[in-house]
């Protein structure tokens, strides 16, 4: 009986020493801190910039969710600018040439090995011209002020470069809400455009 007990107790003791050896579990590594974003330079492009975040008034179907998916969007303009990731626009779109025209050239830059900096369009508002309850299809006018633009090839020269203007510009907007979201039917730049008072 006494050499069972030896023996169980010498089993137990190397167990012991061998958990002790190899110290407690390790614990799972936290996930790794996302990268602080860092803005355009006019030596490299952004990096680390992240999508802006939605919320659920953009996809109610009214004239205050129409205007917030407008704010959204530019925002995920300015977004696509500094990244060269346009396809967070082309999904808001539903024709929209000139948008998907300007969503291209912003796309090009960034496949020929370029970058942009600046250019953010800052809106001012968004004014909807259209009367409440237009069966989910919604006009509006947006001032905005767009930032100083410089498009950089891949060698970092300067391809295209617009000035800040203070005066800014208007945008006409046509959109519609279909299958719970907002899509733009037609974006366009329009300076003439008078406000309503």
């Amino acid at each position: 009986m006494s050499l069972l007990r030896t023996a169980v107790l010498a089993a137990a003791l190397a167990t012991s020493l061998v958990t002790a050896a190899c110290g407690t579990p390790a614990r799972p590594a936290a996930a790794p801190e996302p990268a602080a974003p860092s803005p355009a330079s006019s030596t490299a492009p952004a990096s680390n910039i992240r999508q802006p975040e939605s919320n659920d008034l953009v996809t109610e179907n009214s004239h205050e969710g129409a205007r917030a998916f407008l704010f959204h969007y530019f925002d995920l303009t300015a977004y696509a600018l500094q990244t060269g990731d346009t396809e967070v626009l082309l999904g808001h779109l539903d024709g929209a040439a000139a948008e998907a025209e300007r969503a291209g050239r912003i796309s090009a830059v960034y496949e020929e090995g370029g970058w942009i900096l600046g250019g953010q369009p800052k809106v001012k508002n968004v004014l909807i011209t259209s009367p409440e309850g237009a069966g989910g299809a919604v006009s509006a006018l947006i001032p905005v002020n767009p930032g100083e633009y410089s498009a950089f090839g891949a060698d970092g020269n300067v391809r295209e470069h617009r000035p800040f203007s203070p005066d800014g510009t208007i945008y006409t907007a046509s959109v519609k809400y279909a299958d719970g979201a907002w899509k733009i039917t037609s974006l366009e730049e329009t300076p003439g455009a008078e406000l309503p008072e």
